[in-house]
């Protein structure tokens, strides 16, 4: 039955606007409490002279429970490092903060003043001391050239930040390195020997590397992302210096079945974090080579979901697999929040195999690839060309490009494209000249006597708390992500992928189904379009009578190719 114009784009295209959603908060985002993450927001900010992105961050840290005493000592000490002009714009700031809040009848907590200084001895000495308890580089140790060529600043640099501000007790000396990093990380280019310094000092006093990532995703949020980067290269070559793990390990849990599940984070090409769930069969043998199948998830969901079930239940199979949450979702970097950007999203797929390529559990050439929904059309695209994949399958996938363009059951015109293409470009431009985003939900925001079963059936999987309800999976995403999802042709170089097998599973009743009929129908052998009788779409996500179809399908399929 011909679909209503009214729906022709509603799944997973573009539904009624909605206001800006709270953005899921990345895991690299979570590594540091929430007085570290506002210290270094309070730093990154003030360093950069963002006085409007400072006001608000000042009330969310003084709400947030820090004192007017601690933010008040994080303005002071960035003077040290991005000068007095803008260390006194921030406290300008924070007095005008405080003066509001005062008039709206909120009592601020002033906090502890700094501890009398007992050491009798001179700053410079104290200040020496300092630098060589944190730094871990001894006090008699051969000064710097610039010492050398102006030792006078030297004697500043002694006297003034390491006793006049470290030897402050409002602050903790990871805190003030927390701090300390913000500033100069923010400050972008040309500081790198600096940043470098204070990381390894940071460490020293025991901030992770793990928090270090943390910081420079802050930065990225706060500032921008090409001082993020920046920074992200000196942590790199700093820690590979050291000897270190980019990340430490995360605890493996023991699920049922006698699953495995080890939280990991790898990095794409792009520098974003990508966060993922890796399973290792109950048998799992540390000598040994498994073969590997990694799961993409559809779009607008996350690896707890369909994606995370299907890497489980195939690691009871014997594989070691990987769900993981795409670049700007879930518990995934990546900023803004909730982009859609087809690019980003086929290099997801090629950075997990880098990950897996390099997991002592995994054999290399053994490699295979689900991708569901959305994530099937992108995982296609990947396959095309990334040759370390060696067997491609989607379920229930779908053409997110041929969807944005033409709609659901390709029913929207030519034209109707083209006024969508309109409005987003002036919703572009009214967004850079400081408009609030638009999001839009790829579910319906209600439903009636109008609504399709297949946008009902999707509802009842993402906003069922019994199925795939997740926190993380809200469906909004950017107003402007359709664009470039437009432009994006999956299958347009699909007869490449060959001689590597593909495996197209599809619902009888999904209407999706012509997207993978498509697909098989222009893909070169070895192929095979696999029907999955009475299913929908979403069937094929959870329940419990279709998996005891497309597992043993997948397992036989994964099995035959990855030998």
């Amino acid at each position: 039955m011909k679909l209503k114009n009214k729906f022709a784009a509603l799944l997973l295209c573009l539904v009624s606007p909605a206001g800006e959603v709270v953005a899921q908060t990345p895991r690299m985002e979570r590594m540091m409490d929430k007085k570290q993450q506002n210290i270094v927001t309070l730093a990154a900010l003030t360093a950069v002279g963002d006085l409007d992105g400072l006001k608000v961050a000042l009330g969310t840290s003084l709400t947030d429970g820090m004192t007017v005493n601690e933010v008040k000592e994080v303005l002071v000490h960035t003077y040290a490092y991005c000068g007095f002009p803008r260390s006194l714009r921030g406290l300008q700031t924070l007095v005008t903060v405080l003066d509001e809040r005062e008039a709206k009848g909120i009592t601020d907590n002033r906090g502890r003043e700094a501890s009398p200084i007992t050491d009798a001895r001179g700053k410079y000495e104290r200040g020496r001391d300092i630098l060589a308890k944190i730094s871990g580089v001894p006090a008699d140790a051969p000064k710097a050239d610039y010492a050398v060529l102006a030792p006078e600043i030297e004697v500043f640099l002694k006297e003034h930040l390491f006793a006049d501000l470290f030897e402050r007790d409002v602050l903790t000396y990871v805190e003030r390195e927390l701090a300390t990093v913000a500033v100069i990380a923010a400050l972008g280019k040309g500081v790198e020997p600096m940043l470098c310094g204070h990381m390894g000092i940071a460490m020293n006093v025991g901030v992770t590397p793990d928090q270090l990532y943390n910081l420079l995703a802050l930065i990225e949020k706060n500032v921008g992302r090409g001082e993020a980067d920046g920074g992200r290269q000196v942590l790199n070559e700093l820690l590979q210096g050291k000897g270190l793990a980019t990340y430490s390990d995360a605890p493996v849990n023991t699920l049922e079945n006698g699953v495995k599940m080890q939280k990991v984070t790898f990095r794409n090409r792009f520098l974003i974090d990508v966060v993922g769930d890796l399973y290792l069969p109950e048998d799992y043998d540390g000598t040994k080579k498994y073969a590997a199948i990694i799961v993409g998830h559809p779009f607008g969901g996350v690896k707890e979901q369909t994606s995370g079930l299907h890497a489980r239940k195939l690691a009871e199979l014997g594989y070691v697999t990987l769900a993981f949450d795409a670049s700007y979702y879930g518990e995934s970097g990546g900023y803004p929040r909730r982009i859609e950007s087809p690019e980003t999203r086929v290099e997801d797929f090629s950075a997990a195999v880098d990950f897996m390529s390099n997991h002592p559990a995994v054999d290399a050439g053994r490699i295979g690839v689900i991708g569901i929904c959305g994530g099937g059309c992108y995982s296609v695209s990947a396959a095309q060309i990334d040759h370390r994949i060696k067997a491609l399958a989607t379920i229930s996938m779908y053409d997110m490009g041929r969807a944005r363009r033409q709609g659901v059951g390709d029913v929207m015109t030519y034209e109707q494209r083209m006024q969508s293409l309109d409005a987003i470009g002036e919703q572009r431009t009214a967004e850079y000249g400081g408009a609030a985003r638009k999001d839009i939900r790829a579910l319906p925001e209600k439903v009636d006597e109008h609504t399709p079963k297949y946008a009902i059936d999707f509802l009842d999987y993402y906003d069922n708390p019994q199925r795939g309800q997740h926190p993380n999976s809200t469906g909004y995403y950017s107003y402007t992500s359709l664009a470039p999802m437009m432009n994006f042709f999956p299958f347009a170089q699909i007869e490449t992928i060959s001689p590597r097998p593909l495996l197209f599973i599809v619902g009888e009743n999904a209407v999706s189904a012509y997207f993978s009929e498509d697909a098989y129908a222009k893909a070169a052998e070895p192929k095979e379009l696999f029907v999955v009788p009475g299913a929908t779409h979403v069937d094929l996500y959870d329940r419990p009578e279709y998996l005891e179809i497309t597992l043993p399908k997948l397992d036989r399929f994964f099995k035959q190719y990855l030998k």
